[in-house]
């Protein structure tokens, strides 16, 4: 390897919401020092079972346009190797030696900082001030000892979900069988989304403060914008379906 490369390792899953936000990040730090001596690589590990399949993988690229060289770490071996469990997260490798690290999303202006005093140059940065982003926390509705389900209704909050009809609990995800099947959350922030599935083109009615508020067609896993909200306030958002479907998670932004 050239010893003057330096080589910024984006760790990445194409369902994560704050990897594809970071990313835009990512794509301008490297437009302006790729021609300094900066190569740019994802590593993608899976955080879901269906992100290990290369085919998802590479729909999803050509979806969001990324045409960064992309590692699939399947196994999760790599960031195994460099003591990562969490993403996005960035690292400055130069000659096998790790110079910089960031976990999470945030940082880039001091990323930018530490790649230019690295390389030794001097010139205009792409970020004044560190970018502002949101940073709610996503629902996620996988098996797990803190169980964010509710059979309350009458206790729903932000963060929690209650769920209504027969659902069945997966490993990663919950599961509907039968009719009249709905999820019912708090919202935040202008843009919800779901990490979901089926196996056949499934129909959601989404409801925001018991007002019809659209239909949504799910089908591959992905991550599904759900609403669009203008005023960002809290709103009661909820979904309905008579299809199989699976769902992961709720994000907010």
């Amino acid at each position: 390897m050239d010893s003057k490369k330096l080589i910024l390792l984006d760790v990445f899953s194409y369902s994560c919401m704050n990897c594809l936000r970071s990313l835009k990040y990512i794509e301008k730090i490297n437009a302006k020092y790729n021609k300094y001596g900066l190569t740019t690589i994802l590593i993608h590990p899976p955080e879901w079972k269906f992100e290990k399949n290369k085919d998802n993988i590479v729909a999803a690229l050509r979806k969001h346009n990324i045409k960064f060289p992309l590692i699939i770490d399947r196994n999760k071996k790599i960031i195994k190797r460099l003591n990562i469990n969490f993403w996005p997260t960035q690292l400055l490798i130069r000659n096998e030696e790790i110079l910089y690290k960031h976990v999470g999303e945030g940082n880039y202006k001091k990323l930018e900082t530490a790649i230019q005093n690295i390389l030794k140059i001097k010139t205009k940065k792409v970020f004044g001030k560190e970018p502002r982003y949101t940073k709610f926390p996503a629902v996620y509705l996988r098996k797990r000892k803190d169980r964010n389900i509710v059979d309350n209704k009458n206790k729903l909050k932000f963060g929690l979900v209650y769920a209504e009809g027969r659902w069945i609990q997966k490993e990663e995800y919950l599961k509907n069988k039968g009719k009249g099947c709905s999820l019912t959350t708090i919202t935040k922030g202008n843009v919800i989304r779901i990490v979901a599935k089926s196996n056949k083109i499934a129909k959601i009615i989404v409801r925001l403060d018991n007002k019809f508020f659209r239909r949504l067609t799910i089908g591959k896993p992905d991550l599904y914008v759900v609403a669009n909200i203008k005023d960002n306030k809290q709103h009661k958002l909820t979904l309905a379906t008579k299809s199989d479907i699976a769902i992961y998670s709720f994000t907010f932004e």
